[in-house]
This record gives structure tokens, C-alpha cells and sequence, in this order.
């Protein structure tokens, strides 16, 4: 499957539960993210290709604890031997706030990692 990410992830370091914002159940915890989308780890893929998510903050991001946006499943698999699937979303219609925010939880939850 060809990579059609236009800009390169940031893996989180945080445990940042993802729900659905109408039926406030778990989807799942985001395990990287980039302005225009993420990767949910999941314990059972959906069949549903839209979500209004919320992905619950670990501290406050410009004056809240979650951020509200708007997602269209792309892919989901699980790795063989794996007990979650993982799930890529793009974002949709993305409010100026929301964007403040998940490019400020990038830049604070990014994983640093040693090259």
C-alpha cells in the first residue's frame, strides 16, 4: 500500500484516549498524529467511515482538556499475532482551534527518540 501521508507523523509518548463524541464510546488511543490525521490503536476495527472524535488530553491545550474533530477512516489492519488493529484517519473540516491544538499536542506529546 503506497503512503499517501503528506506530512511525516509524530508518534505520541502520552496513553490519549480517542472517543466517539456522539456515543461517548472508547474508539481507541492515538498513537501518532500530524495536522491532517492520525493512527488510533484499536481493539475492534469499525465499519463506520466517519467519526466525530475526541481525543481526551492528558493537561490542558489552549484553554482545554480535549479536542473536537472530524474524522474519515483511510485504512485499519492488525499485524499478524497482534491483539489491536490499528486505524488511520484524516481529518476533516478542521476548525482554526482544533488545528492550534493538535499542532501544540504534537509538539508537546512528540516522542523523542535517539538517533
Amino acid at each position: 500500500m503506497k503512503d499517501a501521508r503528506r506530512r511525516p507523523r509524530d508518534v505520541v509518548d502520552k496513553f490519549l484516549p480517542v472517543f466517539h463524541r456522539e456515543t461517548e464510546e472508547l474508539i481507541g488511543y492515538l498513537t501518532d498524529i500530524t495536522i491532517d490525521g492520525g493512527m488510533l490503536e484499536t481493539t475492534d476495527p469499525s465499519e463506520e467511515k466517519f467519526f466525530p472524535l475526541r481525543i481526551e488530553l492528558a493537561e490542558e491545550i489552549s484553554g482545554s482538556r480535549y479536542i473536537d474533530v472530524d474524522a474519515r477512516s483511510i485504512w485499519t489492519r492488525k499485524d499478524r499475532n497482534a491483539v489491536f488493529h490499528n486505524s488511520g484517519f484524516e481529518f476533516q473540516n478542521i476548525s482554526p482551534e482544533a488545528r492550534i491544538r493538535i499542532a501544540e499536542l504534537a509538539e508537546r506529546y512528540r516522542l523523542n527518540i535517539s538517533r
